[in-house]
């Protein structure tokens, strides 16, 4: 078995991080840095990594409603660790917080608001969700999509023609200079189902350019609020990203 397999079935990471590791000499053998992924029957390999640091999860920290936590994520901040020396995430704050936790949901690196952890022997009823996006053009009426998303190992999701999906409605708030403050209420996410749907009806998010988005400092999308079995968070930072509007 290669040495990249073996150092993620004992590290929990993927594969292609335990090569890159590899290359970056971090991995040993009895002492002597590793740097060539090759078969052998060795198994004391150590992958040496910083310390993970400890965050106070409480300026993250919206609501804890015994059994299901909402966290605030800011925009430029991974949901969950990709590589174990990764900056800290909102998957590290919450097993700060609680180490029964884990993660329902998640945004993208650009994208800010609720994120919810449940306990792990929690069932999940019933979840909603309510999105704030500034989308390219003038959105004059609301618009209904349920189109089936492909995310199947796509960097880019695609939007079928088929009905079936998870319905999302979008809103919009108030248009100024070619921009459009849209409201997307909605109760089951596939990975980029928003950004695609935008996209897909004309209306990409600014700053989203893998979907056709104008360029921006970020993605302007944010979740504004979460409920889960009935219980309710809603972001701290939705004041923030609506001064966008303002200015």
């Amino acid at each position: 078995m290669k040495i990249s397999k073996k150092l993620s079935v004992k590290y929990g990471i993927s594969v292609r991080s335990a090569k890159d590791y590899i290359h970056e000499g971090l991995v040993t053998l009895n002492g002597a840095v590793v740097r060539k992924d090759t078969d052998t029957p060795e198994e004391n390999f150590l992958l040496k990594l910083p310390e993970k640091l400890k965050i106070d999860p409480k300026p993250y920290l919206l609501a804890d409603f015994g059994g299901i936590v909402f966290f605030d994520k800011p925009a430029f901040m991974h949901s969950e660790r990709h590589r174990l020396d990764d900056e800290p995430t909102i998957q590290d704050i919450a097993e700060n917080y609680d180490a029964d936790l884990t993660l329902i949901s998640r945004l993208d690196y650009m994208t800010d608001g609720v994120i919810t952890a449940v306990h792990k022997d929690l069932k999940v009823i019933l979840q909603s969700k309510t999105y704030l996006a500034v989308v390219c053009g003038e959105m004059s009426e609301s618009i209904t999509i349920d189109n089936i998303i492909d995310a199947d190992k796509r960097r880019k999701v695609r939007v079928s023609d088929e009905h079936g999906g998870n319905r999302t409605i979008f809103i919009p708030i108030i248009y100024s200079n070619g921009l459009t403050l849209v409201q997307a209420d909605m109760e089951k996410a596939t990975r980029h189902q928003l950004r695609a749907y935008l996209s897909h009806i004309g209306f990409p998010i600014l700053g989203d350019t893998l979907y056709g988005g104008t360029e921006h400092t970020r993605i302007m999308l944010h979740c504004k609020s979460t409920t889960v079995n009935g219980f309710t968070a809603e972001s701290r930072l939705t004041v923030n990203f609506s001064d966008f509007i303002s200015k």
